[in-house]
């Protein structure tokens, strides 16, 4: 991706970002996304002690703020947020829940400086379809990760006749659209299991829907994923 292309992603990603952290029920929204992450993560066993969170948000809050951990790390390219939604409840609430990990404001596609082999999970969601180089971000995550560790992993993906909507329609028509903006790369399902091949990953299990109307006509969906490193 270009840098001026990318530079416009960022002014709009954090522009959506302090619009989020002004309103209460949104904020909400996000750690709700990200509990259902959790849910799927836990369901199927995951954990560790050390968690690196690679593209977190500017919010800071994911998988080490839900649950119990010994060294949480997030890292985003954009410097965190404080919430001021008006409410003060939630505010708190949302306070404790970013001082549970240890946030970096950094780029994730290229070398951070954590050891090699530091972290028992990757975090990755929400992130490829954001960010500038989708392999990038899971190589590096690949890096960081103990040989026995695993990648907890998530994007929104389209149908067939979705994404040729979304890239010779939507993007078209509607360049300078800031959800056109945040989002320079676009998958389907079944390109995801290349991609974390390519980067070093072998997926064991995804929660995608069954049935093959919802690939080829549906509507958007999130598919959530667990990786172990190759």
């Amino acid at each position: 991706m270009e840098i001026s292309t990318w530079a416009e992603a960022q002014r709009n990603e954090l522009a959506v970002w302090q619009h989020t952290v002004s309103d209460a029920a949104d904020v909400l929204a996000e750690i709700a996304e990200t509990a259902a992450l959790v849910r799927f993560g836990t369901r199927h066993g995951l954990g560790g002690a050390n968690v690196l969170e690679l593209g977190i948000g500017p919010l800071g809050i994911g998988w080490s703020a839900l649950t119990p951990t010994r060294r949480g790390v997030g890292v985003d390219p954009l410097a965190r947020l404080m919430v001021s939604s008006g409410n003060d409840t939630v505010d708190r609430f949302v306070t404790d829940l970013q001082s549970r990990t240890d946030f970096v404001q950094g780029d994730a596609t290229t070398r951070l400086p954590l050891d090699d082999g530091s972290f028992d999970l990757i975090v990755c969601d929400n992130v490829v379809d954001h960010t500038q180089s989708p392999r990038a971000i899971l190589e590096e995550g690949r890096r960081l990760v103990r040989s026995d560790g695993r990648l907890l992993f998530s994007v929104n993906v389209f149908s067939a006749i979705g994404l040729m909507k979304w890239r010779h329609v939507t993007r078209r028509l509607h360049p300078t659209d800031s959800n056109v903006l945040c989002h320079p790369h676009s998958f389907v399902e079944g390109a995801l299991g290349r991609l974390l091949s390519d980067a070093g990953w072998q997926t064991l299990v995804t929660d995608a829907p069954e049935g093959i109307t919802r690939r080829v006509v549906g509507h958007s969906y999130r598919v959530r994923a667990i990786a172990r490193p190759i």
